[in-house]
């Protein structure tokens, strides 16, 4: 195995390499440091804000002149997913933001904290490399998926234009990133209004992608540590204590080591139940508003898609139907992960060897066992648990939806 050939401060030094790939993109979208930020950092995080609130209000506007004038059902699905998109953000950026104290405390939590629980053991290499390089290959698939979505979604309309345009020579089409609306004629500024629509479409997708980033490495870390903690537990009466413990040798040391050991699991294990509970609700607005309108948006655009008699209109529906379904995949996958790792932390705990343990260290095992059922989770503001059940209601519902719409449609 690769970590075999790896010290222990190598697969450290990976690890740390992943939260400095996190906290340099970080500076790029004017997030990191959470705390500590100079006024110029500052002031362009309320730039950014300030320009997404306008892009997110000329949407709206763009929606509303549709529904006075045309009530066009295709251009309102083709506005209403970009508004729904503009609006997570605004609340996730500021979100984080406003509890940068938090964010601050578990980044700095997994940066040095963390090491006081990993050991210099063959386990816990092998646990500590496995989860930097699942890691590693999330978000490595993460920024580049982020730059080719960038790229795709800003040359998209201009290939079409120039492929309907010249090589078909149709009747000449102007086509935009998400075809806002402006307050002069935007054909004869064309270019203009192109140049802020590609400009204002990379600054969404790259902040909502590093917002994603950064919560699915806040996750991932958090499994971490409960694997780690799972892992401990496992050994938390080894082999010389139960034959020291047999044989009464140094019984009053080995149970006092014994019970250390577990004071100091369940510390551990209180801080991430703290701060998981805390990241559960900076995040619950956000998942409450993808279960909410996920199962809706996800339909609409799959069905437009496959109705639609335009080429660039067909794809990009298609475009937004992927990137509901990831986005909400995502959630769920999040929530799923630490439910899976809290029950396997209290399935280490069931089966630690606490026949052996004294009086006092079996009631504190019993307690923490009983603390341990109830897992981590994502709970979208305690409306619901985030776990792939979620998302496969969600993806059930939407088909039940698509299939009402093509039969209306067809009749």
């Amino acid at each position: 195995m690769e970590y075999e050939h790896k010290s222990y401060d190598e697969i450290k030094q990976d690890f740390l390499g992943e939260m400095d790939f996190i906290s340099n993109i970080g500076t790029k979208m004017f997030i990191y440091p959470f705390i500590g930020r100079s006024k110029i950092i500052t002031y362009c995080f309320y730039i950014t804000y300030g320009l997404l609130f306008l892009t997110s209000a000329q949407l709206i506007v763009t929606l509303c002149i549709i529904c006075v004038e045309s009530f066009d059902w295709f251009e309102i699905i083709n506005v209403a997913p970009n508004i729904g998109v503009c609006f997570m953000i605004l609340i996730k950026y500021k979100k984080i933001n406003d509890n940068k104290e938090l964010y601050n405390e578990i980044f700095k939590h997994f940066r040095f904290d963390l090491w006081d629980t990993v050991f210099d053991t063959e386990e816990h290499k092998k646990i500590l490399n496995r989860y930097t390089q699942t890691t590693r290959l999330i978000l490595r698939f993460e920024f580049y998926y982020t730059i080719g979505l960038a790229v795709i979604v800003d040359l998209f309309p201009r290939i079409i234009m120039i492929y309907q345009n010249d090589i078909l020579d149709k009747e000449k089409q102007y086509l935009y990133p998400f075809d806002g609306w402006y307050p002069f004629d935007k054909i004869e500024w064309y270019n203009t209004a192109y140049i802020w629509e590609s400009f204002m479409t990379t600054v969404v997708i790259f902040i909502y992608v590093f917002v994603n980033m950064l919560h699915i490495s806040f996750t991932r870390y958090i499994c971490f540590e409960l694997k780690i903690l799972g892992s401990t537990m496992e050994d938390l009466i080894n082999e010389d204590d139960v034959v020291k413990i047999k044989k009464g040798r140094e019984i009053a040391n080995v149970h006092k080591k014994i019970s250390n050991k577990l004071k100091f699991i369940i510390s551990k294990h209180q801080f991430l139940a703290r701060i998981t509970s805390d990241l559960d609700q900076v995040l619950g607005d956000g998942m409450f508003l993808t279960y909410m309108f996920g199962s809706v948006f996800i339909c609409l655009t799959a069905f437009t898609a496959t109705v639609v008699d335009d080429l660039y209109k067909s794809m990009r529906y298609f475009s937004f139907f992927c990137s509901l379904l990831v986005e909400v995949f995502f959630q769920c996958i999040m929530g799923q992960l630490l439910i899976d790792h809290s029950n396997k932390l209290e399935k280490a705990i069931y089966f630690a060897d606490w026949v052996y343990a004294n009086n006092s260290t079996k009631k504190m095992l019993l307690i923490f066992l009983i603390r341990s059922q109830k897992p981590f989770e994502f709970s979208a503001n305690g409306y619901l648990t985030m776990n792939l059940d979620t998302f496969s209601g969600i993806c059930s519902l939407s088909y039940q939806f698509f299939n009402l719409l093509r039969t209306a449609y067809s009749e």
